[in-house]
């Protein structure tokens, strides 16, 4: 966490640094519209619009992660009640097997 935001501040004085050292006018193409500014200001701009459609983009990343970690953790629930369902099921078998193995056993010996 501490390396990303270390690189993050890195990167920002970098796109600083570069846009203030081409700050000449330039005119902007914006389909209907065609203003003039600055270049600093254009590679500014264009480097808040990228950081927030990657921050979007990784919102909805996180959204679908927490969505699978729910859903798996519901299914962890669910297969660990089905294992103590069995686990007693076995458990009342093996008592019932060895209490039918005991009258066996008693039953051979009074034939005997």
């Amino acid at each position: 966490m501490q390396l990303t935001v270390i690189i993050s501040m890195i990167f920002a004085i970098f796109i600083a640094v570069f846009a203030g050292l081409n700050s000449t006018v330039v005119p902007i193409n914006l389909l209907v519209i065609k203003p003039e500014m600055s270049l600093a200001i254009v590679i500014l701009m264009s480097a808040v619009f990228g950081a927030a459609i990657m921050y979007l983009l990784n919102m909805i990343k996180a959204f679908k992660r927490s969505r699978e970690l729910k859903t798996e953790i519901k299914e962890k629930k669910a297969l660990r009640k089905e294992v103590e369902k069995l686990t007693a099921t076995l458990e009342e078998k093996e008592k019932s097997n060895d209490e039918s193995d005991e009258a066996l056993i008693e039953n051979e010996l009074k034939e005997e």
